[in-house]
């Protein structure tokens, strides 16, 4: 993170409850390099270590987790597109975009900065060290390239410098409005006019983030109804070249996509996917919200990462993913926070949890027995969703062991929600009995960003974000 009053965390340290992949060290014992690496994780502590040079943490010290999914532009919308649009069906998701579209029109790459920044704050007051940032504003607001095509594309890294969170950057192709339409008016910020020309920005944004351990990029065919086969075709030259990038697409959100591939291409969007692309690891399928058994089934053996965003879903009236049955399959999942319209780690875990119980009617949403090993909710949820995120967003992140970035969170053990509670309990009342954030530290690849609760640098992000959002 550039500017003043960034603490760097090397050095050794006792956490008084330490997440492990096998459970807990409590206490536990960890030594962060100059790199902002975990280097060592012990249960006790080093005869090598001076006592006075080890520092403290009092609370239960987590792995950060990864939002794999944002479009942090979209924060600046929250809570002003939930009705009003006079539509005589009502208002859906279509009503929203609509609504989305108006608001996107007026921003400048300014805006576009300010309000990212406040976003990726509440992101990391919130337990998220890592963003997939799903970029797909590029034009400016007549529709042309800027002088440098990759300004946007910029203004969200320089949001990300200024708030030490760590960016998997994943501009989106769009090149049209519908399955063989072509864009709108309203999508013009959106649109590449030719594959070369994103696979250009690609490999510009690859140059400027290179050297920066926190940073990585990634490509996103926008969805089946924004790309052809032709440019999924393109997509994949372009990760060829680079192996390892990590691939994201909206899918089978909406019940009206899916009945648009199959009137038009003649199969449901994630059969048609698997079809057409190399589905495998390193692809994110976000939402996959009305996948069949059979579709699910497939995704799950490709190694493909869910990417669910529950708050976001709920908001626009998506429908429920299928999650028992697809967890069930050995499927992997992470969270994304999407249209950023509420910011909270555990609402997103909560609601992904709550929505199987309604579903399923009872308690136990997810079989928290698996291969003989019994977890609690809170933490199953918390452990699933961080090694899906991490996967998905190509970081070297989702454990506290050695070779692993520093990306820790430590929650305040004397909130409220936490009182009472044992380590092997506690993420359930992370989860399920708390509103407010509780991460009392957060750290970034071995940097402080978040002290007691607040970040080094709120009071001016929020006051950007403030004019912007004031404007008439």
């Amino acid at each position: 993170m550039s500017g003043a009053g960034v603490e760097t965390a090397a050095g050794r340290y006792r956490a008084a409850h330490l997440h492990q992949p096998a459970g807990w060290l409590s206490p536990g014992y960890l030594e962060i390099d100059t790199a902002g690496m975990i280097a060592a994780v012990h249960a006790d502590q080093p005869r090598t270590w001076e006592t006075a040079d080890v520092r403290r943490l009092d609370g239960y010290v987590l792995p950060g987790m990864a939002n794999l999914h944002s479009h942090a532009h979209q924060r600046g919308l929250a809570g002003k597109g939930e009705g009003g649009s006079g539509a005589p069906g009502g208002e859906n998701f279509w009503t929203w975009r609509a609504q989305m579209y108006a608001f996107v029109e007026r921003l400048s790459p300014e805006d576009v900065e300010a309000i990212a920044a406040q976003a990726y704050v509440e992101m990391l007051k919130a337990g998220f060290t890592t963003v997939g940032e799903f970029h797909y504003l590029h034009q400016d607001q007549n529709g042309e390239p800027y002088a440098n095509p990759a300004e946007l594309s910029e203004r969200i890294l320089s949001a990300a410098d200024a708030t030490g969170i760590a960016l998997t950057l994943l501009p989106v192709l769009y090149t049209r409005g519908g399955i063989d339409k072509p864009p709108s008016h309203e999508q013009r910020r959106f649109v590449h006019r030719d594959v070369g020309s994103f696979a250009q920005l690609v490999e510009h944004l690859l140059m400027g983030v290179a050297g920066n351990p926190l940073w990585h990029v990634g490509v996103a065919p926008h969805s089946l109804r924004a790309v052809s086969a032709d440019d999924l075709a393109a997509i994949r030259a372009i990760t060829d070249r680079h192996p390892g990038m990590s691939v994201h697409t909206h899918i089978a959100e909406q019940m009206g996509e899916v009945e648009e591939c199959v009137a038009r291409l003649g199969m449901r969007p994630i059969a048609w996917l698997l079809a057409h692309a190399d589905v495998d690891e390193q692809w994110t399928l976000i939402h996959a919200t009305h996948g069949t058994s059979e579709e699910l089934d497939a995704v799950a053996a490709s190694g493909a990462t869910v990417g669910l965003c529950p708050m976001t879903e709920a908001n626009l009236g998506d429908g429920i993913f299928p999650l028992r049955d697809y967890h069930g399959r050995g499927g992997g999942w992470g969270i994304g926070t999407d249209s950023n319209v509420a910011i909270s780690l555990v609402d997103e875990l909560r609601l992904l949890d709550y929505g199987q119980r309604l579903i399923h009617r009872r308690r136990d949403a997810l079989p928290v027995t698996e291969h003989g090993e019994t977890r609690q909710p809170g933490r199953l949820l918390f452990d699933t969703a961080l090694a899906g995120g991490a996967r998905s967003l190509a970081q070297p992140i989702g454990a506290i062991r050695p070779g692993m970035r520093a990306d820790l969170v430590e929650l305040d053990p004397d909130a409220v929600p936490l009182l009472g509670h044992r380590p092997e309990t506690v993420l359930d009342g992370w989860m399920f009995a708390s509103s407010a954030p509780i991460a009392r530290n957060v750290m970034v690849g071995g940097a402080w960003v978040v002290r007691e609760g607040h970040h080094m640098r709120e009071r001016e992000i929020l006051e950007r974000f403030r004019a912007v959002v004031s404007r008439d």
